[in-house]
């Protein structure tokens, strides 16, 4: 069943790179061609019967809070494969730390005044640990990597994905692509983003990916403070 999975990825992940197709704008009837795995990936996210992740109401937030994106804050801790994740919000951040749960000691922080995403760069996260994702010293999110034998066992499927691509001459998008519909089919909802911010110079449709996604989690948008 895995082996088929990887399969039709990496199958679909050819096919959707020639596409131009955003997640919002396409009606796909039952008698037309297979979906992109952007769209793919969009209904994952959020038209399922129980979405991994839900709209929140901006509006709802205190004055002067940020939208944590991800890691977000489901009613249990969201797990993430990645032990260096993307942090990604929307909203004024002077700083974004990693903590320990309970503790005010910083085991990474970084600068954020420029910038709404930014992957971890401190020393690997460790498999099966909670962390606190700590926004401006104060506001946070729980989040908990992976055990050990459940990132292995992804790290070798994501492996295959990307040696099979490769040799169809697929291009760093195309795979990226095809590893966030991976996430995405495993409720992996930090990862899905991780992948779709991996890509350096985006298409027009990644970025919309990207835009439209920002927009149903976080609306209205927060104004930045900092102007």
């Amino acid at each position: 069943m895995r082996n088929l999975l990887i399969s039709t990825l990496v199958l679909s992940a050819v096919a959707s790179t020639s596409l131009a197709i955003l997640p919002e704008q396409v009606v796909l009837a039952e008698d037309t061609k297979e979906p992109s795995l952007l769209v793919r990936a969009y209904r994952n996210l959020f038209n399922k019967k129980e979405p991994p992740i839900k709209p929140r109401n901006g509006g709802s937030r205190p004055i002067g809070s940020v939208c944590m994106i991800s890691p977000d804050a489901p009613s249990v801790y969201r797990k993430v494969w990645s032990d260096r994740p993307l942090f990604l919000w929307q909203g004024y951040a002077s700083t974004i730390a990693v903590r320990h749960p309970g503790s005010n000691i910083n085991l990474w922080i970084h600068p954020a005044v420029h910038t709404q995403n930014i992957t971890y760069t401190g020393e690997p996260l460790q498999p099966g640990q909670v962390y606190n994702w700590v926004v401006n010293g104060g506001q946070f999110v729980p989040f908990q990597v992976m055990d050990k034998e459940g990132r292995d066992r992804i790290s070798s499927e994501l492996q295959n994905i990307e040696k099979q691509l490769k040799s169809t001459g697929a291009n760093t998008e195309a795979i990226a692509i095809a590893k966030a519909n991976y996430f995405a089919e495993n409720n992996l909802w930090s990862d899905v983003l991780q992948q779709i911010y991996s890509v350096p110079e985006p298409s027009a449709e990644l970025t919309a990916f990207r835009e439209d996604t920002l927009q149903k989690l976080c609306q209205p948008a927060i104004a930045n403070n900092s102007e």
